[in-house]
């Protein structure tokens, strides 16, 4: 029979290297890069919810913050048209002012100044103590304004002290430009000649009820930035991002730090330049704005932005704000991304740590694998080359490895010698024994009576378990263990023996000071012998823990959050929610909320136009921010509350689910319903006084007097009249 020729053979130890490293570098690269990207992908969808929240947020408190000073201008100047309220003489009207003053505290000055002479009159917060103070100035004081004291009741009491310049209201810009507008409007900031802090102030034209004349100018000043820079720096943005406001040409108007934010002392001090800021963040993103855009005034809408400053990236947006009385700047909010990927580099880099040190185990394992499973075939080989002495009648074909190449050709010269019983024993032996060899594990054959019938078979590592003595003949397992183990080892070894069945159990050991988690498992192999396979399993064992910590933090978060946390389907029904959503709508439990809703729709939300509007927006949005509603809870009772939410979709756009936070706002909307009554019942107390005024004109008019006159000459005999 003729031999083929064999192909270029490589050593089976470089295979086999090549082989498992490998595998596990790849393996690793690929886990640790996709761990890393979506990492990434998640920071920024928290980033862009993050800034859009609070943007949002700055906005609506901006818009309450400068509606009020244009609803109190309204209510004075109806109170200026008709007379309750003394412009010109300063009579009366301060009750009113005060009253203002006491539920709007953000405002700094109520006034009006008249068109007549320029007469003033009006009542503000002293900047010294935050007391109210009656001011007005007219012929009486020849127009140096006087300040008096005013007591709980709005009624001034006694003189605090006299300006020592006139004053003219026509010549103020408030003034000006609100008789120039011919409406409401807004002015520029100035600095406030009475507190020498920057203001702004509306103002609203008071005619008389022709529309025709002129009567005056009622104002509201608002002191910036320190009432709305308090909210600012209150605002929870990452660790180290910032939020700040600036006007069309780059001034700063607010923000979130501490800096001073006028340049310049008294009447000649001016805004801070948002470029000329002493944080870096604020001066940084700033000047990326107008770099890109050319001027702020080229800002027309909201955009969410991501640029680098010294090298790190920021997330910025930038909203446009406008008011219809002629505001219009810019708000800003930017967030370093370093806030966010702290724990995440943390983690790459050790993941790159624990990478490093797979591999270089790996290699370690890979070399000592190799070399101990290519041993014994060598150790066939050269065997059965010995034992050749003659032609043979049977061949193997050859291998493209080299240690197999090298054994077939042996076993080639052996192959007429296979019938003889001792060569086929010794063939056979060498068979098991390279098997047995080879496997990846600790073997040892054992006695009932915990005696070792054969040396160890295994790696390097797990010999050193036993004191660095690969031999173990004549010794038994409680020379080998510790006490406990051993103990544990000799019942399993007397349950196999007794049921005849695999015995598997854990047990740790500790190695150089380092515990080491093993698998025993106990086979029996004969009438008093067993079969003992040691396995290490000290990286699934911590792999576990790992995930079990993870998972008990996750769930800690989520069971002990204050707002609500929900999933629900697209069709109305709850996946899963958190205590705190339970507690918000009165159930007992967050299982009890999810089996109870089965319609969201019909069962939570009041309003079904809400509801209609709530997916209406997701659907063209993808989320909904600080959304408000009226909702059921288990009892019936309704209450306020307020839900941010997102779709999530998988990668082919299907909608999957809904997550969001429910947060019950209901004792804010019922301190916004008692200010709205309280305003509501001062514009009934005013519209009261008006009426008494008019039927008392009638009354006291000489129409009215005559018409009496001639009812008792109609009637000489009534008395009453």
């Amino acid at each position: 029979m003729s031999i083929k020729t064999p192909p270029k053979s490589l050593p089976l130890r470089i295979i086999l290297i090549v082989a498992f490293v490998g595998q596990i570098v790849s393996a690793v690269s690929l886990v640790g890069y996709f761990s890393f990207r979506n990492g990434q992908k998640a920071v920024h969808d928290l980033a862009s919810q993050l800034r859009g929240e609070v943007t949002a947020r700055i906005e609506r408190e901006l818009r309450g913050y400068f509606e009020i000073p244009h609803d109190i201008n309204r209510l004075n100047a109806d109170a200026l048209a008709r007379g309750d309220l003394d412009a010109i003489d300063a009579t009366r009207g301060e009750s009113q002012l005060y009253q203002q003053m006491v539920i709007a505290p953000t405002v700094a000055f109520v006034y009006c100044g008249s068109s007549q002479r320029g007469e003033f009159f009006g009542v503000l917060r002293s900047p010294d103590d935050g007391s109210l103070q009656l001011s007005y100035g007219n012929r009486s004081n020849n127009f140096l304004r006087y300040y008096y004291h005013l007591n709980v009741a709005g009624d001034r009491t006694y003189l605090i002290r006299q300006a020592d310049k006139p004053f003219d209201a026509r010549q103020r810009p408030w003034f000006k430009r609100a008789i120039s507008a011919e409406r409401a409007i807004w002015t520029d900031v100035y600095i406030a000649f009475t507190t020498g802090l920057p203001n702004i102030t509306a103002a609203l034209p008071v005619y008389d009820r022709t529309g025709q004349r002129l009567l005056g100018v009622c104002a509201t000043d608002v002191v910036l930035p320190e009432e709305f820079r308090d909210f600012l720096r209150n605002l929870e943005i990452g660790q180290t991002g910032q939020a700040f406001v600036v006007d069309r040409q780059g001034n700063l108007i607010s923000n979130s730090t501490d800096e001073p934010l006028m340049i310049g002392e008294g009447q000649s001090a001016k805004l801070l330049p948002a470029t000329d800021s002493q944080d870096p963040l604020v001066r940084g993103t700033a000047q990326y704005l107008i770099d890109r855009f050319g001027a702020m005034n080229n800002i027309e809408r909201s955009q969410q932005l991501e640029f680098y400053l010294d090298g790190k990236r920021q997330f910025l947006e930038v909203v446009p704000f406008r008011d219809q009385y002629g505001l219009d700047w810019l708000i800003a909010v930017v967030v370093p991304e370093a806030d966010f990927m702290g724990q995440i580099n943390a983690n790459t880099r050790n993941t790159v740590f624990l990478c490093l040190m797979t591999l270089a185990v790996a290699i370690g394992i890979s070399f000592f694998t190799a070399r101990w499973m290519t041993r014994p075939i060598l150790r066939v080989s050269q065997a059965s080359t010995d034992i050749a002495k003659g032609d043979l009648d049977q061949t193997i074909n050859p291998s493209a490895i080299a240690e197999i190449n090298q054994l077939a050709n042996s076993f080639n010269s052996m192959s007429k010698q296979l019938k003889e019983s001792f060569h086929s024993l010794r063939q056979s032996e060498s068979a098991n024994r390279a098997l047995v060899e080879a496997i990846p594990d600790l073997l040892l054959r054992v006695s009932g009576d915990g005696t070792y019938l054969h040396n160890a078979i295994g790696s390097d590592r797990l010999r050193q378990l036993f004191d660095n003595a690969p031999i173990l003949a004549n010794s038994d397992v409680h020379d080998t263990l510790p006490p406990e183990q051993a103990q544990q080892r000799m019942e399993a070894i007397q349950r196999a023996l007794e049921t005849r069945a695999l015995q598997v159990y854990e047990q740790r050991l500790m190695a150089d000071g380092k515990p080491i988690d093993e698998e025993v498992r106990v086979v029996v192999m004969g009438e008093n012998e067993v079969l003992i396979m040691v396995r290490d399993i000290t990286d699934r064992k911590r792999a576990e823990e790992a995930l079990r910590i993870a998972e008990e933090n996750y769930r800690g978060i989520y069971e002990n959050a204050l707002e609500g946390i929900f999933q629900s389907t697209p069709i109305g029904r709850f996946l899963s929610v958190n205590p705190a959503m339970a507690r918000t709508f009165g159930y007992d439990s967050p299982e009890e909320m999810v089996e109870t809703i089965t319609d969201i729709d019909q069962q939570i939300h009041v309003d079904p136009e809400t509801s209609q509007t709530l997916k209406r927006r997701l659907e063209q949005d993808g989320r909904v921010i600080e959304f408000e509603y009226r909702a059921y809870c288990r009892t019936g009772e309704i209450i306020w509350v307020e839900e941010s939410t997102r779709a999530v979709r998988d990668d082919r756009g299907t909608l999957l689910y809904y997550e969001g936070i429910v947060q019950n706002i209901t004792e804010r909307k019922r301190r916004e319903e008692r200010l709205r009554y309280q305003l509501e019942a001062l514009k009934v107390e005013i519209d009261q006084k008006y009426l008494d005024q008019e039927v008392n004109l009638i009354t006291e008019s000489s129409y009215f007097q005559d018409l009496q006159a001639e009812l008792r000459r109609m009637n000489p005999g009534d008395t009453k009249g």
